[in-house]
């Protein structure tokens, strides 16, 4: 018997020390999780605040009146469909931070209005059908006119364009 708890004492004392270096593991694994998700939460709050007094900036910049809306003339255009002619009839109409940028839009009206013929008249069918192909043709259009305005003097690469909106959109 003797011989027998002689030998189950090794045993056991081979089972603890691999428990014990389970559970260091197992610290080790939390705290490393702890110290990574600390490192995270701070890097959020340091970026996110960052974030936030950039944006009161801007917000401070922009004027905070009511948008100036310029509705161009509507556009009729032949989309380039190889097989068929197909039409394009849609409404512009574009929002702008202030009258500035109103008196710049209709100044610079035939060039921006001659750009954007160019631009839809590239455009097929399955361009314009989804939404984000007309959410493309937006963010285009905004980005015509404010490169329109500002290589034409303005200093502003913004050039006081906010968005454009369709007041109609047919396709034919």
């Amino acid at each position: 018997m003797a011989k027998a708890a002689a030998a189950a004492a090794p045993a056991a004392n081979g089972e603890e020390a691999p428990k014990k270096g389970k559970k260091k593991l197992i610290i080790i694994l939390a705290a490393l999780v702890i110290i990574l998700g600390a490192a995270g939460a701070g890097a959020f709050m340091f970026l996110g605040s960052k974030g936030e007094d950039s944006q009161a900036e801007v917000k401070k910049e922009e004027h905070l009146g009511p948008p100036v809306f310029t509705v161009l003339d509507p556009f009729v255009v032949n989309l380039a469909e190889p097989d068929s002619t197909r039409y394009l009839q849609i409404g512009i109409t574009y929002e702008l931070k202030d009258a500035q940028a109103a008196e710049q839009v209709k100044n610079y009206t035939p060039v921006i209005r001659s750009r954007i013929l160019i631009v839809l008249s590239g455009k097929n069918v399955g361009d314009l059908t989804s939404v984000e192909g007309k959410q493309r043709l937006m963010d285009e259009l905004v980005d015509l006119a404010r490169v329109t305005i500002h290589t034409e003097g303005n200093k502003d690469p913004t050039a006081g364009v906010r968005d454009v909106h369709f007041s109609s959109f047919v396709i034919q």
